[in-house]
């Protein structure tokens, strides 16, 4: 059964994105608080790292709240750029890529609801991104 849980942003674990493309804050999701219906973390994306690749998840939401930066999504083919105190919600099963696309790090909130292996990468992408190895 899931506990209480706290921890702070200075202190939680990190790991590193697909790609080197920057490092994730790992704030609640599973491994970290045992939880069992939410993945919250905090994506540093550095600058000229290129999107991830093309993917979509079969049956999480995302949504991603940007912090610093200017951060780009592409829904379907089509991009939108977001910058501070802007946010973006991706339902499940779109095709979606996103990444920096300022010159300064971009500190992106991202929500997966609910957690768990859910990433499907596209290999055949027609969006303009490499839908290829993450």
């Amino acid at each position: 059964m899931p506990r209480p849980y706290h921890t702070k942003i200075s202190e939680a674990p990190v790991r590193p994105m697909r790609g080197g493309r920057g490092t994730m804050i790992r704030l609640v999701d599973p491994e970290v608080a045992g939880n069992r219906n939410v993945d919250l973390h905090i994506n540093e994306i550095k600058v000229d790292a290129g999107p991830g690749p093309t993917h979509y998840h079969e049956r999480s939401e995302n949504i991603y709240i940007v912090l610093e930066g200017m951060f780009e999504v592409r829904v379907e083919g089509q991009a939108y750029l977001f910058g501070p105190n802007e946010v973006a919600y991706i339902p499940p099963g779109v095709r979606h890529s996103a990444g920096n696309a300022g010159t300064t790090v971009a500190r992106v909130i991202e929500i997966y609801a609910p957690p768990g292996p859910d990433f499907h990468i596209v290999e055949d992408s027609s969006d303009g991104t490499d839908g290829g190895a993450p």
